[in-house]
């Protein structure tokens, strides 16, 4: 949807599908099941197209029903219903009266009664449409009540997801929209108690950090999305990715939530590299070791251990590390390892732990071990082991919507 003023960004009529439709389709339009099961939507569009109507939406005796989730006897008890005049179909976004039809590739949808005035609707794309559907569908099969282009108040959402007390406005913005736009928007949701979440095909430049890297942020849920190669609609956050309907069950089972920081597992598996290096006063060759500072947060995204000189934070001195490291040279007494432990640094002017040489015991300094350290991890001939290390707690600072199926969140 492609408004920037307040007041027009309504572009459907309430209730109203559109859909882009060719002669010709790629893969089966929908799979219809008895029940409202995720159905895969594909559609490609060729030099000839030509605009089809399709509400999914409509009050059949008075209740609100949505076409994709009738089974095909249903449907058809329906149509025997409407012949009889014993059902009667009124379209919301207009009050008038419908009808039931059926595409040739198996949607369920329904239409205008023959002369009726047409309603103020505008066409829409069929990934707008593909991942409407697929939300609908997300919703239901988690026990929410789902309503396609619902309107209140000032607003229209995509599909307005309802269970108890609790709505969630769901927006598929396959055109762009700005920053400013989205804030106004949200705004009324917010004071309708209704929470927004966003699908944008085109991000808006000012949540952007750079090319496909956004911000997250708490008051505005949005997140990514695209068509992959096989028409699927995607969702990519935080270096993730999900088909729209799994992402959508993922956050209505709050098993996607908004943190403020990076959480590591307690419990993480580091590579300790040996490489070999000289005293800088005796000469005598020796072996030190390094620790890779990438390790995985509890929503498996790479965190980087920061490691300043002069201090006795760095998780190469870290306790469990230097206890994994002795167990290391116990086992290959090949390694000459002089002690950690604290010295007096006449760079620093103070006292932390250090290196320390294992033939004299001179201080081996941080500053002039930067270098070896980080060549270290690239070095072929160095020795690398893979341990099992309680870190203890480890946090990041970084804003990311935390996708965790075991609700084991960076909280």
């Amino acid at each position: 949807m492609q408004k920037s003023a307040a007041d027009n960004y309504f572009h459907f009529a309430n209730g109203y599908q559109t859909f882009i439709f060719n002669q010709t389709f790629r893969q089966t339009l929908f799979q219809t099941r008895t029940s409202c099961s995720r159905n895969p939507l594909a559609a490609t569009l060729q030099t000839e197209k030509q605009q089809i109507i399709m509400p999914l939406r409509a009050f059949v005796n008075g209740q609100e029903k949505i076409s994709i989730c009738y089974s095909d006897d249903e449907w058809i008890s329906i149509k025997e219903g409407i012949k009889t005049d014993s059902v009667k179909i009124i379209l919301p976004c207009c009050q008038q009266h419908g009808f039931l039809r059926t595409s040739s590739k198996g949607l369920k949808h329904f239409i205008h009664a023959k002369g009726q005035n047409s309603c103020d609707w505008k066409p829409e794309t069929p990934e707008h449409l593909k991942a409407k559907v697929e939300v609908v569908n997300a919703c239901i099969e988690n026990g929410w009540k789902a309503i396609p282009e619902h309107s209140e108040n000032d607003w229209r959402a995509d599909v307005l997801a309802v269970k108890n007390d609790a709505r969630i406005a769901f927006e598929i913005q396959w055109s762009s929209q700005t920053a400013a736009t989205t804030q106004f928007r949200q705004d009324r949701y917010k004071e309708s108690k209704v929470r927004g979440c966003w699908f944008f095909r085109t991000v808006p430049k000012e949540y952007r950090k750079w090319k496909d890297n956004y911000y997250a942020i708490k008051e505005i849920p949005f997140f990514k999305i695209n068509k992959s190669d096989d028409d699927s609609m995607i969702v990519n956050f935080n270096k993730s990715e999900l088909p729209i309907g799994d992402f959508v069950s993922s956050l209505l089972n709050k098993q996607i939530k908004f943190c403020e920081n990076y959480r590591a597992e307690t419990n993480q598996e580091i590579e300790i590299v040996f490489f070999e290096t000289s005293c800088w006063r005796c000469h005598e060759i020796q072996h030190l070791y390094t620790v890779d500072t990438r390790i995985q947060s509890r929503c498996k995204t790479e965190m980087y251990l920061e490691s300043e000189m002069w201090d006795n934070k760095g998780i190469d001195k870290h306790p469990n590390v230097i206890k994994a490291v002795l167990e290391i040279v116990k086992a290959n007494p090949e390694f000459k390892i002089g002690t950690v432990k604290n010295r007096f640094s006449k760079t620093a002017f103070h006292r932390f732990l250090s290196f320390g040489c294992y033939s004299c015991d001179v201080i081996l300094g941080d500053f002039h071990l930067q270098t070896e350290k980080m060549e270290a991890l690239n070095g072929p001939r160095n020795h690398t082991f893979k341990v099992k290390v309680d870190l203890g707690t480890v946090t990041e600072e970084g804003h990311h919507w935390c996708y965790s199926p075991e609700h084991k969140h960076c909280v």
